[in-house]
């Protein structure tokens, strides 16, 4: 385990394959994708597939950093301006063997669900600030502090930059851990394809 004052680690194209292997775990149970992949096997060949292109747009477009070069856990923030991952960058990434592994249907309804959260995320935070897409630890490291070691220095630098940070989650037994770092829920709403609730939260600067 890192100690109080290590540095998270900001990762490079090389190690995204290994960090969506991680978060391909921590995300297994998530509500959203519960609803859509039943199968455990499926659904985290689904999320290896899927953080692959996310990781690698992310590397491109904003920050990923993991706890150590053993990426026991990994955070990603977008400024508010970056690209989204569009259909065609996703086929150029490699998305063409993920459109293959799952139908039509699972994928309209997917892209239902991320229009719905970006389309809020501009409505609720029309100004600059930095977004938390992904916070993800290992299931075998977590309850260690490791989440906040993620958190805290980039919160920091928020604080000093006077950026508000934005972040969405399913997991409502995040909601008061994200509370313990200045974090408030601004709107609790429910996904219209998947039907899993979100909380919607903001971290003023």
């Amino acid at each position: 385990m890192p100690s109080d004052s290590a540095k998270p680690v900001l990762l490079k194209k090389e190690q995204v394959e290994k960090a969506s292997e991680v978060l391909s775990r921590a995300f297994l149970n998530d509500p959203e994708l519960l609803h859509f992949v039943p199968d455990p096997v499926k659904r985290q060949k689904l999320l290896l597939s899927m953080f692959k292109l996310a990781l690698a747009h992310a590397v491109d477009h904003g920050e990923v950093y993991a706890v150590s070069l053993a990426i026991e856990g990994v955070a990603v923030w977008l400024p508010s301006d970056a690209p989204e991952l569009s259909f065609w960058a996703t086929l150029r990434g490699g998305g063409l063997g993920l459109l293959f592994r799952m139908n039509r249907g699972f994928l309209r309804k997917m892209k239902e669900d991320e229009d719905f959260a970006l389309k809020l995320r501009r409505q609720l935070a029309p100004s600059p600030h930095r977004y938390l897409a992904v916070l993800g630890v290992d299931p075998d490291f977590q309850g260690k502090g490791y989440a906040s070691r993620l958190l805290k220095p980039m919160l920091a630098r928020l604080d000093k930059e006077k950026l508000p940070a934005y972040l969405e989650t399913t997991a409502e037994d995040y909601v008061p851990m994200y509370g313990h770092f200045g974090f408030e829920v601004i709107k609790e709403t429910v996904l219209p394809s998947s039907g899993a609730k979100m909380w919607v939260m903001l971290r003023k600067k």
